[in-house]
Order: structure tokens, then sequence, then C-alpha cells
């Protein structure tokens, strides 16, 4: 194929003297293998790896403020996280009022089809005697709750996070909670 640009003609794929690809076209057909290569490796490093949450719950603070809630004679608490609502997991229960420790780490494996940009958590508080508040049937009240973003991946982030809860129609502070996370690679094999 000839093409005619000004008032010079080009060979446009062979050169002429070798009959072979010239520059212009071994550049670009390298060009290409390059973006095919580049595109599926994007797609096996896609399906090559599994991504984990590493959760540490630590403590809370100021749950069941003396001022608002009377003493009662058993208050145990436990702690109920989930990034999906089909896979909700629960701490041990711990009886520390109003400060209660958990100190438990766990490993949540995260569903890449599913949506994976909160941690979900709630703070139950099971057994109150007190008149005054008495909980549900069951004896389970939510003291709180938090809705806390996912750190990026390989980076972890640790804080104090404030619980609310629904009284009336309104919103209520009620202590918070202290726990790290980290978002972690797992290659697969």
């Amino acid at each position: 194929m000839q093409m005619k640009i000004g008032h010079r003609r080009h060979t446009v794929g062979l050169d002429r003297n070798r009959s072979r690809p010239n520059k212009d076209t071994k550049t670009m057909m390298m060009m290409n293998r390059r973006r095919m290569l580049t595109g599926n490796k994007r797609i096996a490093m896609e399906r090559d790896y599994d991504v984990d949450l590493l959760l540490s719950i630590d403590h809370a603070e100021g749950l069941d403020n003396p001022s608002s809630h009377p003493p009662a004679t058993t208050r145990d608490y436990r702690v109920v996280f989930w990034v999906h609502p089909d896979d909700q997991l629960a701490t041990s229960r711990d009886g520390g009022s109003p400060d209660p420790a958990w100190n438990q780490k766990c490993r949540i494996k995260l569903d890449k089809s599913k949506d994976c940009r909160f941690l979900y958590v709630e703070v139950l508080r099971y057994g109150s005697s007190s008149e005054s508040n008495p909980g549900t049937s069951n004896g389970i009240s939510l003291v709180g709750r938090a809705r806390i973003p996912l750190p990026s991946l390989s980076c972890e982030t640790a804080g104090r996070y404030g619980l609310v809860r629904t009284e009336e129609d309104a919103y209520k502070a009620e202590g918070h909670i202290i726990l790290s996370m980290k978002l972690v690679k797992i290659d697969i094999i």
C-alpha cells in the first residue's frame, strides 16, 4: 500500500527494501502486545487474591452513663459486628460496666461480590435488672451502634468511634468503642 504525503511517497506496513514490517509497524505491534499483556495481568491479579479484614475489638468507654441509667445488679455487654448483614459475628460477653473490655481479635474473609465499604458494630447489654430500663422481653438492649469506614488495602486504622442509638424520634450518643482494623491481601495459590 502506498500513500502520497506532500511530495514524498511512503510505504506503510512493509519496508520496501526488505519486505518485512517497518519500524512504525513493529512499534505498533509491540504496543498492542504490551496492552494485551497488561490487560491480562490486571484480570489475573483480580482473580489471584482474596481480601481479609483483621479486626481487634479492644474495649468500650462511657456505656450506660450512671446519671441516665441507675445502677443495676448485673450488666453484661457483647459486641455484634459485620461487613455483610448475613455474616454477623459477636464477641464474648463482658461484665465491665460502664467500660467493658473484650480484647478480641478476628479475621473476616470479605466477599468481593458484595459491598465491602463499612464495618457495622452494635454494642448490646444483657440482663439489665434496672426498673427504669427493663430492656426487651429477652433482656437484651441496644446500647449503641456505629458504621465505620473500612481502611484501604494494606492500611491499618485504629480509633475511638462514637456509638449512637435511636431514642424516640432522635439519635442519642451513648459511649465509644475502641477498635483497630486492617485489610490484608491473601494470595491464592
